[in-house]
């Protein structure tokens, strides 16, 4: 593969990878914002209970609003482990990207690496080219 089509496959699998990476931060904050309802579900919970214990009044639909609490909890853990088996799955596949970037980047750095042994098996080559016509004029002329 030519210099200019190895660049753009590193490039096009750095574009992949941070895509990935991106994905990765945001169901990452999706699993952070889901864990905050839990939490804000479970202290507004609390604060019904606390209102219901102190007050002399018994409240019937107390019930019924725990029981859309406890719904709404589960629908939050379900939600959590569906991101959850997505993140694992994303972290597998920035793994995989990540592989796959580098082998592009090993492969024209051995590219570099070979046109500078080269470059310089020439320069010394010339080298001992223009020592040896010296040497031959030296030999001519003495």
């Amino acid at each position: 593969m030519s210099r200019k089509g190895m660049t753009g496959m590193i490039r096009l699998h750095k574009w992949q990878l941070d895509e990935k990476r991106r994905n990765m931060v945001e169901l990452e904050k999706m699993k952070s914002d889901l864990l905050q309802n839990l939490t804000d579900l479970q202290n507004e919970l609390i604060r019904e209970q606390q209102k219901i214990a102190s007050s002399s009044v018994i409240n019937i639909g107390y019930a019924a609003y725990a029981q859309q609490v406890m719904v709404r909890r589960v629908n939050i853990v379900n939600s959590m482990v569906e991101i959850e088996v997505s993140i694992e799955d994303m972290k597998d596949q920035v793994a995989e990207a990540f592989k796959e970037l580098k082998k592009y980047e090993v492969v024209e750095q051995r590219q570099r690496e070979r046109k500078l042994a080269d470059f310089k098996l020439r320069q010394q080559s010339e080298a001992d080219e223009l020592s040896i016509n010296l040497y031959r004029r030296r030999q001519r002329q003495g």
